[in-house]
């Protein structure tokens, strides 16, 4: 039989996970990434971009209420985000297929305990400039004739891979 909410102890972590999402516009999709990150103890998000979808009612059911428990800002500068915390010992990993992208098979949790982890737009993914200042790029292999997947979906898998090993 399936257990209640409250009856589900969810495993912590040790891991001082933050997701920047750059230039997320579907309300539905932001609200699923607060869910998600909620799921998986994402210590904060960083809705960056020009771009980024206002806080809405739509934004709201998506999260599924998490929106009150997940920190989260919007607004603001992904490359800012990203070079502050490098500065403090996050290692910064961008889910995006690119040149130097590695399978997320390939993923190894080294010794850090602190990930970055960087996403980007439905249409144009994660910007150059952003993408530039990673230390390391993966990507979700597919074998259909599709070369890409929902962002949502795509964070769901890196959350996974990243915090299987703890």
């Amino acid at each position: 039989m399936q257990k209640s909410h409250y009856e589900t102890q969810n495993a912590g972590h040790h891991l001082n996970i933050i997701l920047i999402a750059e230039n997320i516009r579907t309300p539905e999709n932001v609200g699923m990434m607060m869910r998600l990150s909620e799921a998986f103890g994402v210590r904060e998000i960083f809705f960056a971009g020009e771009k980024a979808v206002d806080f809405t009612t739509k934004v709201k059911r998506a999260s599924r209420n998490t929106y009150k428990t997940v920190q989260y800002t919007f607004n603001s500068d992904a490359e800012f985000e990203l070079e502050r915390l490098k500065k403090e010992g996050y290692r910064s990993i961008a889910l995006e297929i690119t040149e130097k992208s590695k399978s997320i098979h390939h993923f190894e949790n080294s010794n850090v305990d602190r990930i970055a982890i960087i996403v980007g737009s439905e249409r144009q993914g994660v910007s150059d400039k952003v993408l530039n200042l990673c230390e390391e790029h993966f990507h979700i292999p597919m074998y259909g004739q599709n070369s890409s997947i929902n962002v949502v979906n795509a964070l769901s898998i890196g959350f996974y891979k990243i915090t299987e090993s703890l």
